[in-house]
């Protein structure tokens, strides 16, 4: 199946603005690594999770901190995640 061809997701952002539309394909692999790494850890830092999260996905084929962070945006717009500063720090956790 050619990319153009593909499902995709339009992202939704937490102040409203403008979201990109990328694969579905991309936009569950990045979801389920990010909710993965918050799962298993309860809390993590931003930074934290740009490390860790690429380490799940096999074979990706994008820029995967970009993804990490659209799909973050959108898992805070949908309600899954909320995002505390603390200390100068983004840090991420369930809702």
């Amino acid at each position: 199946m050619k990319k153009r061809d593909e499902e995709q997701i339009q992202l939704l952002h937490p102040e409203g603005k403008q979201g990109a539309k990328i694969l579905r394909r991309r936009y569950e692999a990045i979801r389920k690594a990010i909710l993965e790494e918050v799962d298993a850890s309860g809390e993590i830092s931003f930074m934290d999770l740009t490390e860790r999260a690429p380490k799940r996905l096999s074979h990706f084929d994008g820029k995967t901190t970009w993804y990490i962070t659209a799909v973050k945006l959108d898992l805070e717009a949908r309600g899954e995640l909320k995002r505390i500063g603390q200390g100068g720090k983004q840090y991420i956790r369930r809702t």
